[in-house]
């Protein structure tokens, strides 16, 4: 759907979603387990989220990342009675544990983070669920969130439908978001066009900006 609206920087926020080792880089936790071709989609679509994050600095627009961090001996997903994603694949996965090189941002993700940017760090899919994001996405005055990162149909999907219901207008530049899976990359972005916000282009996004805008 084309972004046919007009958006004040002022009220735009960027959040670029666990672009972490873990999930994209070929050692990681994912290129070891699944091979280096599970993390080339996500390698590929990085540097067009850096390349957003800069163009939205430009047009004044705030940015946060998500850094997604899990303890080893997590009793909350212990108690689970049903088996995980990754169970039901037999695979053993060591994802982006506390204090792990794993767990970090990318070398040249953490380049791009600014002192004035801030890392959310989170322990489930989605942005919001037991983080701040909300709280300092409504203290910056921000109504439509531009999300971009990884994976598309987990952690990105979960952040939409959050922010969705938490009233936020949600626009999701295509190419600034991946996943391992073509099939299910495709499904969220039609869904999330057909239901939860806008899917375009950085391109289009910016052109959409528009200072003062509706003020």
């Amino acid at each position: 759907m084309p972004l046919d609206v007009t958006l004040d920087p002022a009220d735009v926020g960027l959040l670029v979603i666990d672009l972490q080792n873990g999930f994209c880089h070929p050692e990681g936790s994912r290129g070891r387990a699944f091979g280096a071709d599970s993390v080339a989609k996500p390698r590929e679509m990085v540097p067009h989220a850096l390349s957003l994050a800069e163009r939205c600095r430009a047009a004044g627009i705030p940015v946060w990342f998500t850094r997604q961090v899990h303890f080893p001996g997590d009793r909350g997903r212990a108690r689970r009675r049903i088996p995980s994603h990754l169970d039901r694949r037999g695979v053993r996965l060591d994802l982006c544990h506390q204090g792990t090189w794993d767990a970090e941002l990318l070398d040249e993700v953490k380049e791009h983070v600014r002192s004035e940017d801030e890392v959310i760090v989170k322990h489930r899919a989605s942005g919001f669920y037991n983080t701040r994001l909300e709280s300092v996405l409504r203290m910056s005055g921000v109504q439509v969130l531009v999300v971009a990162g990884t994976t598309t149909s987990f952690c990105v999907d979960s952040t939409i439908r959050d922010a969705y219901a938490r009233d936020f207008d949600v626009v999701v530049p295509a190419e600034c978001v991946a996943d391992t899976d073509d099939a299910a990359h495709a499904a969220v972005l039609a869904s999330t066009d057909r239901f939860h916000g806008v899917v375009t282009t950085a391109d289009e996004l910016m052109a959409a900006l528009r200072p003062g805008a509706g003020r």
